[in-house]
């Protein structure tokens, strides 16, 4: 089997995702699991419940640029557990609904894209996945990880991996 754009993207940003909820549904488990989603690793940086939102942004704007389509710009408010659980499966369900051909057509397909808040450049869907997208979602969901392992949730490199290969 030939490994294609899709696999490298679509399954992959699947797969982080499963493993943001699942770190969140262990640090959930602690009883002052209602004070993680505003911890920060640094005080400079954004806090648990920020790394979930960035996360979940970044994969639906990877996959609105491989559908050929603007991405949806989600609201800000991920404040509690349910509401985390709820972006994650709502790009959930948008990322399994990307069309595998229509995915890898647009590898090649250079596009003005967004980049920062202000700035846009010419990309292929191949370049902007990555180069810009992929690389944020990593580090949202290390840092993510990260939060919770400086707080004290008991996680471990399997819980890291858990949506890349099942346990």
């Amino acid at each position: 089997m030939v490994a294609t754009l899709y696999d490298g993207t679509i399954v992959v940003t699947q797969g982080i995702l499963g493993t943001l909820s699942h770190i969140l549904h262990e640090a959930e488990k602690r009883p002052d699991a209602s004070t993680l989603l505003d911890a920060r690793l640094i005080e400079d940086m954004y806090p648990l419940s920020d790394q979930v939102r960035l996360a979940a942004q970044y994969c639906e704007n990877l996959v609105a640029k491989l559908t050929g389509r603007e991405p949806v710009a989600y609201d800000r408010d991920v404040s509690t557990f349910a509401k985390c659980y709820e972006r994650i499966e709502t790009v959930l369900k948008v990322l399994g609904e990307a069309d595998k051909d229509v995915v890898n057509q647009h590898g090649d397909v250079v596009a003005p894209t967004p980049v920062g808040r202000m700035n846009m450049v010419e990309v292929s869907g191949t370049t902007f996945a990555h180069t810009m997208a992929l690389p944020n979602i990593y580090f949202h969901l290390t840092t993510a990880y990260n939060i919770l392992r400086k707080e004290g949730v008991p996680l471990g490199k399997r819980d890291y991996y858990v949506g890349f290969h099942p346990i």
